[in-house]
C-alpha cells in the first residue's frame, strides 16, 4: 500500500503541474501543448484522489493539503470543458424549421496527407450531401482522386501541398473564393463568400494553422487566429469560420479568438464533439470546429465515422436568421481585448521572422 500511496502522490503532483503550467501566458510549444488533454488530465486527478481516500490514512495535515491541491486542480480542469455539457446553456439557439433558402449544410473533414482511403471520403460526402465541403492535409493524390465529385460539386478552389497543410473547398452553392496566406507561406487558408439558396450573400473562413508541436511554439497559429478574428470583427457580416485549428475550444487562445470576432461556438451546451485522435477514443480532443456570428442558428451538429484518417469529419448545418449584411456586434472590441489581439499577432510575426532568419 504505501508503494501504491507513494505512486498516485507522485502521478498527482505532475498531473497539479501539468494543471498549472498553462496559467503561464506564453506560446512555449511544452506549455500549450497541455492545453490539449484537459479532460484526460481531470479524470486521472479523479483517479488520483479516489485513490489516495480509498487506501489511506485519511488524516493529518499532509494528506489534506495533498488532497486539496488535487481537487482544486480538478476543479480548475473541470471549468475549461464543463460549459460544452449539455446541462450548460446553449451559446447559439436551436431552429427546427428554417425558412426556406437559408439554411446551409458544411461537412468539415481532415483527411490526413498519407491516407488513401478516397473511397470512403467520396461516400461520405454522396450519403450526406452538404452544401459545402471543406477538406484540410489534401495532396496531389486526393485533388484527383476527388474528380468524381466534381459534377455535383461545380464551384472550387484548391491548394494541395505536401506539407500537411493543403486545402480544398467544394460547393454546390455559387462562391467567390482566394487563397490567402496570412502568416506562413506553406499554410493556406481561404477566405470565401456563399450565395444561398435565398440569395444572402454569407462569408466563411477555412482554416487550418499550424499546432505547437516539438521546437515550434503556438505563435504563429495565435496570430491567425486573431488576424482571421479582427477581420470578421471589422466587417460585421454573417460569418463561418471553419476548419482545424489545432487548437481546443476552450484554450485561451480561442477565447481570445471569440472576444476578437465577437462569433460564437455553436458547441457550448451541446456537447464536445471531440474529432481527433480517431483511432484512439480516450485521447481525444476537438480539435475541427466551427464558428458563427449571431446571425446562425443551429440546426444538428454530427460527428461522423472515421474515414481512414486521423481526425473525425464532422457536419454542421445552420440557419441564416439575420440579415447577412447587418452589424450584429460593435465595431470595436474592448480595450482589453484589442491590447491582447496586438501582442499575439506580434508574438506570432515575431516567430515567424525568427524562423526566416534560421532557414
Amino acid at each position: 500500500m504505501r508503494l501504491v500511496r507513494l505512486i498516485l502522490s507522485i502521478v498527482a503532483g505532475l498531473l497539479v503541474l501539468i494543471t498549472l503550467l498553462p496559467l503561464w501566458e506564453t506560446d512555449r510549444w511544452w506549455v500549450r501543448l497541455w492545453d490539449y488533454p484537459r479532460l484526460q488530465v481531470a479524470a486521472l486527478l479523479l483517479i488520483c484522489i479516489i485513490g489516495l481516500v480509498w487506501i489511506g490514512p485519511r488524516k493529518g495535515r499532509l494528506f489534506w493539503t495533498a488532497a486539496g491541491a488535487i481537487l482544486a486542480a480538478l476543479l480548475w480542469q473541470a471549468t475549461h470543458f464543463i460549459a460544452y455539457l449539455p446541462p450548460w446553456p446553449k451559446q447559439v439557439a436551436s431552429i427546427e424549421n428554417c425558412p426556406a433558402g437559408r439554411s446551409i449544410e458544411l461537412l468539415n473533414a481532415n483527411v490526413l496527407l498519407d491516407n488513401h482511403h478516397y473511397g470512403d471520403l467520396i461516400a461520405l460526402v454522396e450519403r450526406t450531401q452538404p452544401d459545402v465541403v471543406l477538406l484540410l492535409e489534401p495532396g496531389l493524390d486526393w485533388e484527383r482522386a476527388i474528380r468524381p465529385l466534381h459534377a455535383r460539386y461545380p464551384y472550387r478552389i484548391s491548394e494541395p501541398v505536401p506539407n500537411s497543410y493543403g486545402m480544398i473547398l467544394l460547393s454546390r452553392l455559387p462562391i467567390t473564393a482566394r487563397l490567402l496566406h496570412r502568416i506562413q507561406p506553406g499554410v493556406p487558408s481561404i477566405r470565401a463568400r456563399v450565395r444561398l439558396a435565398g440569395g444572402e450573400v454569407i462569408d466563411l473562413q477555412g482554416l487550418h494553422p499550424e499546432p505547437p508541436v516539438v521546437g515550434d511554439d503556438s505563435g504563429e497559429r495565435d496570430a491567425e487566429l486573431i488576424a482571421v478574428g479582427r477581420e470578421v470583427r471589422a466587417s460585421g457580416r454573417a460569418t463561418l469560420v471553419l476548419g482545424d485549428l489545432n487548437d481546443v475550444a476552450w484554450s485561451r487562445t480561442s477565447k481570445l479568438f471569440l472576444d476578437v470576432s465577437g462569433m460564437k461556438d455553436p458547441r457550448v451546451g451541446r456537447g464536445l464533439y471531440p474529432t481527433f485522435n480517431a483511432k484512439y477514443p480516450l485521447l481525444r480532443w476537438p480539435l475541427d470546429h466551427m464558428f458563427v456570428t449571431p446571425h446562425f442558428r443551429v440546426q444538428r451538429i454530427d460527428r461522423l465515422g472515421r474515414i481512414g484518417s486521423d481526425h473525425l469529419p464532422i457536419l454542421y448545418r445552420v440557419c441564416l436568421t439575420e440579415p447577412a449584411g447587418k452589424r450584429l456586434v460593435p465595431v470595436k472590441a474592448s480595450g482589453e481585448v484589442r491590447e491582447d489581439a496586438r501582442e499575439e499577432v506580434k508574438e506570432g510575426r515575431e516567430e515567424r521572422a525568427e524562423e526566416n532568419l534560421g532557414q
